[in-house]
């Protein structure tokens, strides 16, 4: 008890956290400073080995070392266990804090102890009470940055987590349920926290109290909840296997899983949701096993009573607290949220596959209890039984679960018809705005077959209280929200909405040319709305001019807003700063195309190739932005869909600037795609447009393969990342010219502008197919010569041309194959390597 044997009590204390840090946890950084890393693990395990009093296994002795050579109350391990008891029995109980400090540390030792040490050392029943006597002392009262966890409450979280090492160490699941049986944990915990009174076992004096947030310093509980959840995860395992002897625990292991899902403290709740979504999944299971062991009464089964039981304290924890703000980026706030995400999907959604009537009927039971009008209900209560509901189709079987249920369940379908006749959409709190709008996106079939309430929701979704809300987080979440609304319901369900949505959206999308200056729209999301105007005003049957004259509508203030920054004087030297708006405005008009993506009528393709022309000067005037380069190959590859023949005599205006200024490997993939959606869509027409392309982008692919980030050249000996890097940007060329190949646009590899490196991409090829050592990559290459012999074959290219390439097909090409064939590294038994050889064959 004196200031000397204090300072020798922790110097023995930390004498042994060093032995143990030194044999048992060796930081990486120790293991990395000696080359023989092996060397030292097997010279750990020697020492460990000799200290739990097995011999030491050398080439000169023949002892076996399956068994200790000495009884284990001799070993090294036994006396440190010993030491670490005594001296935790000495100072657990006094009221000094000085002392109770040495308590606290000996059990934080013990703890790195009980892990390894021989399992009759660390269950011994002695230790095990020592252990369930400081983790029923916690202090109570609240740990906050005001009142600092004592060191009792410091105490019952080493206790908690030496039996937590104690119940985790690895054995067989019979051996685990013999363990948790002999160490009565689930029974001594739940007769600390006095819910059960019907235990063999008393321990005087301890207690856990999960009865009121103050009662228990909550540190305490938050490990003993820990404890609950690792041991329980373990018990159930051997319960299912053997129940008889086990259900007396089994009985306590739930009833503590559950006073700590119930407890108003995520630090204490969270940790068991996956002992109590363990148990769900074997109620789901095995059922049987629960009602036989268990039994029920009053016509309810305890498998009844459980899920009732788990979804009622689910539907409890999933209420934020009152101070919540729902700031997400707010670590605390997100660590909220996480929590209520385990609560829905590991629990809420396991029991509606189970219990799916239970839920229907609580649902029903926590929106009658809202007060009405429901613009007027707390927004935690109305926000939880919102959530319940838009869930709810997550559990529902067969996917997708939202039509299932909208199908099958009645009482279900009645609810979201009685939300949506409600006033739910006038509450002040913008999150119940943006779950409702989820919830009727979600279950959007119920609208197709009444168009009163669609009528209602998109009223709702294009006002005030959605699309020019105050907030601009509803607005942003509306834009997406409206085009996850149309494209659920279709078109044509939405035609005689059309006129006014477009209109509307029109507004929203240009606000300084109207009087009424609206709220303003973020640019991202702006782009949803174009979408959703091409695709109300592409799909959903309108007349042919309706259609034009609407798109010209949207088009044209679009248009003049981009030519109006073009003439920028500043343009070029701002790059950043002009390049993100910029290529929004590329975005929007392709994503504004996506409604017309199947044969457009003639009017409208003009419409689009006007704009295309300003989208052009964009490219040539700003090349130099990623984001600008980017947009553009998305707008082509758009409009090759939307234009059709028409797109051709644009592409080489676009491409000349866009391989020009090709330096990232995305914009490699860029270009690659967009010549490679060429060929595929129009075949041999293809020629013209991308004759001039070709080789320069060949060049400028092996260009930036040849040279790393700061313009040297780089060796042979290329990290792993590095050459893994360099080898997908040249699989872009081989791709490139595969797709020119197998689509019949070959006469671009001899026209005039490209046939004086034809042989330079034939050999590109050929080196592809032979050295590079991924089998796809050959493939590729092997694909590309395999349909230039169909072709040229009955000399479809000049005589000259064709002599060339059979020239390389025999000297380079096949024997290069067959030696790469022949080699010992190729398996014929790989697919990817098959496919190489049957291309070969061919």
């Amino acid at each position: 008890g004196g200031h000397q044997d204090k300072h020798s009590y922790l110097m023995h204390l930390c004498f042994l956290d060093a032995l143990s840090d030194e044999i048992v946890y060796p930081s990486v950084a120790e293991d990395s400073s000696n080359g023989n890393l092996q060397a030292q693990r097997d010279r750990r395990e020697q020492v460990k080995d000799a200290m739990r009093g097995f011999a030491i296994k050398t080439a000169n002795t023949s002892t076996d070392h399956t068994k200790p050579s000495i009884s284990v109350e001799r070993t090294e391990a036994a006396a440190i266990a010993r030491w670490l008891s005594e001296t935790l029995a000495q100072t657990s109980n006094s009221n000094s804090d000085e002392v109770l400090e040495i308590a606290v540390k000996t059990a934080a030792t013990l703890k790195r102890y009980v892990s390894w040490i021989e399992l009759s050392l660390a269950s011994n029943a002695g230790l095990v009470s020592l252990l369930y006597s400081g983790l029923g002392h916690a202090s109570p009262g609240i740990s906050d940055d005001d009142e600092m966890p004592t060191h009792r409450t410091l105490l019952s979280v080493e206790c908690s987590m030496c039996l937590r090492e104690i119940t985790v160490r690895g054995m067989d699941d019979e051996k685990k349920l013999s363990l948790l049986i002999q160490l009565n944990l689930f029974p001594l915990l739940s007769q600390m926290t006095n819910s059960q009174t019907n235990v063999e076992s008393k321990l005087i004096d301890c207690r856990l109290d999960f009865s009121d947030v103050d009662a228990t310093q909550v540190e305490a509980l938050a490990a003993t909840a820990e404890l609950t959840n690792s041991a329980g995860l373990e018990l159930i395992q051997g319960w299912e296997n053997d129940p008889i002897p086990a259900s007396r625990h089994m009985e306590h292991c739930l009833e503590m899983a559950m006073l700590c899902l119930a407890y108003d403290s995520i630090d204490v709740s969270g940790p068991v949701i996956e002992l109590i979504a363990r148990c769900l999944n074997s109620i789901e299971k095995k059922e049987t096993i629960w009602n036989t062991s268990f039994g029920g009464s009053n016509g309810e089964t305890v498998c009844d009573k459980i899920i009732s039981r788990v979804l009622a304290i689910v539907g409890t924890r999933m209420a934020y607290p009152s101070d919540f703000r729902f700031d997400y980026e707010d670590e605390e706030e997100s660590e909220e949220e996480m929590y209520r995400a385990q609560l829905r999907k590991q629990l809420f959604v396991r029991i509606v596959r189970l219990r799916k009537t239970a839920v229907e009927a609580f649902m029903g039971v926590s929106l009658s209890a809202l007060p009405q009008p429901l613009s007027r209900a707390q927004t935690s209560d109305i926000e939880v039984a919102l959530r319940l509901v838009y869930h709810y189709a997550e559990g529902r079987r067969p996917p997708p679960g939202a039509k299932t249920a909208l199908k099958q369940d009645v009482s279900f379908r009645e609810i979201i018809i009685a939300l949506h006749q409600s006033d739910v959409t006038g509450h002040p709190h913008r999150e119940v705005l943006l779950l409702y709008y989820d919830i009727a996106v979600r279950y959007a079939t119920v609208l197709k077959d009444s168009p009163d309430l669609l009528t209602r929701l998109l009223g709702a979704l294009s006002g005030e209280h959605g699309l020019q809300h105050s907030h601009e987080r509803v607005r942003s979440r509306c834009c997406y929200l409206l085009l996850r609304l149309v494209k659920s319901v279709g078109a044509e369900v939405m035609r005689p909405h059309v006129e006014p949505i477009v209109d509307g959206i029109q507004i929203l999308l240009f606000p300084q040319a109207h009087s009424s200056k609206p709220a303003s729209i973020p640019p991202n999301d702006a782009l949803y709305l174009f979408e959703v105007t091409g695709i109300l005003l592409g799909q959903s049957g309108l007349d042919v001019d309706v259609q034009v004259r609407s798109a010209t509508a949207v088009l044209t203030p679009h248009v003049q807003s981009i030519e109006q920054t073009l003439q920028d004087p500043n343009l070029t030297s701002d790059v950043e700063a002009f390049g993100e708006p910029l290529s929004i405005s590329l975005l929007a008009i392709a994503q504004l195309s996506k409604g017309w993506q199947k044969n457009p009528p003639g009017e409208l393709q003009r419409v689009l190739t006007a704009a295309m022309a300003v989208c052009r000067n964009v490219i040539v005037a700003l090349p130099m932005s990623p984001l600008v380069r980017n947009s553009t190959s998305v707008l082509l590859q758009r409009m090759i869909l939307s234009l059709g023949h028409l797109v051709l005599e644009f592409l080489p205006g676009f491409l000349a600037p866009l391989i020009s200024h090709c330096t990232l490997e995305e914009d490699v993939l860029d270009c690659s795609q967009l010549m490679n959606q060429t060929c595929i869509k129009f075949k041999d027409g293809a020629c013209p447009a991308i004759d001039s392309s070709v080789v320069v982008f060949l060049r400028k692919v092996l260009a930036i393969q040849l040279h790393d980030a700061d313009g040297t050249s780089t060796s042979d000996s290329l990290p792993p990342h590095l050459l893994t890097e360099q080898l997908s940007i040249r699989k872009q060329a081989f791709s490139t010219l595969h797709h020119i190949v197998t689509n019949k646009a070959t006469a671009v590899l001899y026209s005039d502008a490209n046939i004086g490196s034809l042989n330079d991409v034939l050999k590109l090829m050929v080196d592809g197919a032979v050295t590079v050592p991924d089998p796809v990559m050959s493939k590729t290459c092997s694909q590309f010569f395999v349909a230039l012999i169909d072709q040229w074959s009955n000399e479809a290219a000049p005589r000259h041309v064709c002599d060339t390439f059979f020239d390389l097909v025999y000297t380079e090409f096949l024997p290069g194959m067959m030696q790469r064939i022949l080699d010992n590294s190729f398996n014929l038994k790989d697919a990817n390597q098959n496919r190489v050889f049957k291309e070969v064959c061919r």
